[in-house]
């Protein structure tokens, strides 16, 4: 999960670097106050990511727009009555602590922590780190930034419609007595009983609450045109967990788990309501209220869709049993409204 994670905050950054230059924004990163061997890591890490970010380090903080402040403590546990203890060995032992100074008119402009144990597993999230402090930092000085650029992805409701184009697997389970024939017992005839698998159009609406800034919520309904088992419409109900990863002005990922209710009935088949899975939408600023999407997802039907098998003279076995999954794919736009307050 932590290499799909970087491959879209990667993804992320190439897309953004290809349209923006950073190389007239300063960045001094002070030494680390740390541990010899932690100070040397997050020192050597934070300069290569904010380089590669497109960004001007500098050794001289008299010449830099901002300061990038670094330092490591032990993650301590705060109790009511003041009394403080080291976190239990089965939680993050040390914090890192991030402060973003806009060296202007000596302004803090970000602060966050970030908990960790070794310093290896922090590969995976030094990246992210870095754009969630330069999150509020101009790509350019050359011009002035729109006060309200920020505004298309930080809504408190989203209204989505997109069209899809999801593909439907039906997965045959061998029957132990029968394999994978229909058999006709009495004429000693059979056919074999194959996969189904078959694209449909699709659309969706859906509203999406953003409660927090890297948190949202999403009920939609999906309606596909069409079942290679079925041929009928499929209605469903999806939830949608989501965690917003904001690494650009223009640009925005949310990788998600989703819950699926199918509400479609089938005289001839028992079809599971549930299905699990998750997946990605991509999104790129369309104006000050909303963004266009792509949206990649995959959903699993939580137990066997059990067919009657009702071909002519080929009675043998009575049920075929499928397993039943969704490969999505879907192009939409999505509006906000209700501004949330800046960070």
């Amino acid at each position: 999960m932590k290499r799909i994670w970087s491959f879209w905050i990667f993804l992320a950054v190439a897309m953004s670097l290809a349209a923006q230059s950073r190389d007239d924004i300063r960045i001094y990163i002070p030494p680390v106050i740390a541990s010899p061997e932690q100070a040397a890591y997050f020192q050597e890490n934070f300069a290569m990511e904010t380089a590669g970010a497109g960004y001007a380090l500098t050794n001289n903080p008299g010449s830099a727009d901002y300061t990038l402040n670094l330092s490591v403590k032990p993650n301590m546990i705060l109790y009511e009555d003041g009394y403080e203890e080291p976190a239990p060995l089965d939680e993050p032992q040390f914090v890192l602590e991030v402060h973003l100074i806009r060296n202007e008119d000596d302004v803090e402009i970000v602060a966050f922590s970030f908990p960790f144990t070794d310093m290896d597993e922090m590969y995976d999230y030094n990246l992210y780190l870095l754009y969630e402090a330069m999150a509020n930092v101009p790509f350019t000085k050359e011009g002035d930034e729109p006060e309200d650029d920020d505004r298309w992805r930080n809504k408190w409701i989203y209204i989505r419609a997109s069209l899809d184009y999801p593909i439907t697997f039906y997965q045959h389970v061998s029957d132990p007595q029968y394999g994978d024939v229909k058999w006709d017992d009495e004429n000693k005839v059979a056919i074999p009983i194959g996969h189904e698998i078959r694209p449909w159009l699709a659309a969706t609406l859906g509203l999406e609450v953003q409660y927090l800034y890297w948190m949202s919520t999403e009920l939609s309904f999906n309606l596909s045109f069409g079942d290679p088992m079925h041929n009928t419409l499929m209605p469903s109900l999806l939830i949608e967990q989501k965690f917003p990863l904001k690494p650009s002005r223009h640009f925005m990922i949310e990788p998600y788990i989703a819950a699926s209710f199918l509400t479609a009935t089938s005289e001839t088949a028992t079809v599971p309501r549930l299905g699990l899975g998750g997946g990605v939408q991509l999104g790129v600023k369309g104006g000050d209220m909303g963004a266009f999407f792509v949206d990649v997802n995959f959903i699993y039907s939580i137990g066997n869709v059990v067919q009657n098998n009702t071909t002519p003279h080929y009675t043998l076995p009575a049920k075929i049993t499928y397993n039943r999954f969704v490969l999505g794919l879907g192009i939409g736009y999505k509006i906000g409204f209700m501004d949330r307050p800046k960070r």
